[in-house]
């Protein structure tokens, strides 16, 4: 059974999986933002360049499909802190390997473990956030989501400031790395240990892990979870290019600069974090599918103005509605699953 919460203890659990959220959108537009002063460091080209995000994606797979038995093994708790520190040392490896090493595959290593961290996190911040929302009884899962988004604002603030001033990239991955592990420690000390969440739970005994592991992949017996997952797929191609390519593209193809291309990123990230705060009141005035199918189409003429835009204004305004994608709105704007808790042992 879960430890009842003090008021002082819940407000210190909820403020530190903000935290959570926020350091993980903050190590996405890190690198994101420097993509253009990556490639020309490295001296490769768009190809090399895509077989980057490739392997960043790849790893970023292996971490979300392998987060349910690294949560039946660790607990929540202390799986996020051992993710968000190899997502830190990722970011870290990337600036390293691209102005210290002047070595690709020491980059392509650094986005690996970043992909495989953040993957992983990336689901037990969502079971401690669900749980925050569940605790609360109001919908605040958006407002989580939301976080994630101000820190790839912050993160793409900081790239575009770093590019301006010629920062070079080892430099600001270094720093934000610091930043990240030390949120990562302060963040985990306050969050409670939890049997939901597979924790260890002080006077209780743990079940075997073969027990855990069957509630951890509970959730894979479920058919919405299949369904769930082909919006998910569809609607992050929107958010996952723009990550990856927004920065490159108003750099190079549309002729502005890597300070432009990391602002516009920016533009695209405050946008996704405004439809992310007013998501919970939008769906509940209008409705789930009624929203979903207004931020698609909205997303898509927003790509297409980026796409084909005669100058930068239009460029940005194509970033900002881009910002709009629905991948902003999926997680939260489907009905949530069954609560899965785990199976109490008996005698």
């Amino acid at each position: 059974m879960d430890t009842a919460l003090s008021r002082s203890q819940f407000v210190r659990w909820r403020t530190a999986i903000f935290a959570i959220f926020l350091a993980s959108g903050l190590s996405v537009a890190t690198w994101a933002a420097r993509v253009p002063n990556i490639k020309s460091a490295l001296e490769i080209d768009k190809a090399q360049v895509g077989l980057l995000l490739l392997g960043a994606g790849i790893a970023s797979i292996v971490g979300i499909s392998t987060s349910p038995a690294v949560m039946a093994r660790t607990g929540a708790r202390k799986g996020m802190l051992l993710s968000l520190l190899v997502v830190a040392t990722g970011v870290a490896l990337v600036g390293v390997g691209t102005d210290v090493l002047h070595s690709y595959p020491v980059v392509l290593l650094g986005l690996a473990l970043f992909g495989i961290g953040n993957g992983c996190v990336d689901v037990m911040m969502n079971v401690e956030a669900t749980a925050v929302e569940q605790h609360t009884g109001k919908t605040i899962l958006p407002l989580f989501h939301a976080f994630f988004s101000f820190g790839t604002v912050i993160g793409a603030g900081l790239g575009a400031l770093a590019a301006s001033l010629h920062v070079n990239v080892a430099v600001h991955t270094l720093v934000v790395a610091a930043l990240i592990a030390l949120t990562a420690v302060v963040s985990v000390a306050n969050v409670p240990s939890r049997e939901a969440a597979q924790d260890t739970v002080a006077g209780e005994t743990r079940p075997p892990f073969r027990e855990r592991m069957h509630t951890a992949l509970e959730p894979w017996r479920e058919p919405r979870t299949y369904a769930l997952g082909v919006v998910m797929l569809g609607m992050s191609f929107a958010e996952g290019g723009a990550n990856d390519w927004l920065a490159l593209g108003v750099s190079e193809d549309h002729g502005a600069g890597p300070a432009l291309g990391a602002a516009a990123l920016a533009t695209f990230s405050v946008a996704m974090t405004t439809v992310r705060i007013l998501g919970g009141p939008l769906v509940d005035r209008f409705g789930r599918v009624v929203i979903l199918r207004l931020l698609a189409t909205t997303a898509a003429a927003g790509i297409l103005l980026f796409i084909l835009a005669p100058n930068v204004p239009l460029v940005f305004l194509g970033a900002a509605l881009w910002g709009s994608e629905p991948r902003s709105a999926s997680r939260w704007a489907c009905p949530p699953p069954r609560t899965i808790r785990p199976r109490r042992r008996r005698g």
